[in-house]
């Protein structure tokens, strides 16, 4: 049994490639919304700073939490992390750098909390049960 090629087979072949090439290229700009994140300082549960995610170079902030107590953050374009911290766990330090929006670093025995705030265009906002 001989089975001969079509012209309506590849008008299918061709729809299908078409239709994988244009979900690939909708996946792709689903990505590309601009970033309106911040990073939010609390200490004590009181809001002590917010500053701008920067586009490039680092901003490095000392956070006073009194009685000698500090924390140094840097703030990258990749994010923010927490590079020294006089505090007796150093969990803060060890961390390491968050950079998506509702990730946190949490010092506690300087009851400081770092977190990113905004979202990123094009994602819908958490809900209640997210966050």
């Amino acid at each position: 049994m001989k089975m001969t090629f079509r012209i309506g087979d590849a008008l299918v072949y061709l729809f299908i490639l078409l239709l994988i090439a244009g979900s690939f290229a909708g996946l792709y700009q689903l990505g590309r919304g601009s970033v309106t994140n911040r990073v939010a300082v609390e200490i004590d549960g009181k809001v002590w700073g917010t500053y701008d995610i920067p586009a490039s170079g680092e901003e490095v902030v000392h956070i006073d939490a009194g009685s000698d107590r500090y924390n140094i953050m840097v703030i990258t374009q990749s994010g923010v992390m927490i590079r020294e911290a006089n505090c007796p766990d150093q969990i803060c330090v060890t961390w390491g750098n968050i950079s998506r929006p509702g990730q946190t670093i949490v010092c506690l025995p300087h009851k400081v909390v770092i977190r990113i705030t905004g979202d990123q265009e094009g994602e819908p906002a958490l809900d209640d049960i997210a966050s």
